[in-house]
Parts: structure tokens; sequence; C-alpha cells
């Protein structure tokens, strides 16, 4: 069965026109706004439907059951590409520029 949460708001409306001027939250500030010019106005009540709520419940804790240990391999060391020192990243030469400049 789903559920819906309901939620009242007021449309002030120009009964000449049709034309939509305000959407008020409480139904005394409807009625203030008619009071301006209460010929021409009028209010009206609309529910808004909300969509399905759903409750999500988070775990306490990550579960450990799934861990996997040495899943890339035996070894716990990552291997560098050779003529690299410890802690340096491989250089990558890039191409150089084929373009002209641009000018502004």
């Amino acid at each position: 069965m789903k559920k819906y949460n309901t939620e009242d708001y007021f449309s002030v409306i120009e009964t000449r026109t049709g034309r939509k001027i305000a959407d008020c939250g409480e139904e005394t500030d409807a009625q203030a706004m008619v009071a301006f010019d209460p010929a021409n106005r009028s209010y009206m009540r609309n529910k808004f439907l909300m969509g399905q709520v759903i409750d999500i419940v988070m775990p306490k804790a990550l579960p450990t059951n799934e861990i996997v240990q040495g899943a890339a391999g035996s070894s716990s060391e990552i291997s560098m590409p050779s003529g690299n020192g410890p802690g340096q990243l491989p250089q990558i030469k890039l191409p150089d520029r084929q373009q002209e400049p641009f000018v502004v």
C-alpha cells in the first residue's frame, strides 16, 4: 500500500483573467492577498501530493567478512618501472606543439 504525505497550499487567482497571482503556504496569507482587491480576486485550496517516501536504515558498521587480502598478488610491494628510484613516478615526455600560437 502506498502512503502519500499531503500538504495544502493556497493559490490566489485573478477572477477576470484566471491568472494566478501567488501561491501561499498559509490560508491567512491568501485571505490577505484577496483583501487587497476582493472584487477581482479569489483563492483556492490545492493539495500537493509528494511521492512515496522510502526509509533507509544505515548499517551500524561496515561488513568486515568480505575483505580479501592479497587479491592483486601475493606480494604487498608495488613494483615500479626500472630506472626510477623509490617514491618517484615514471617520467612521460609530452609531444612538441604542432600548432601556431593564438593571437588576439
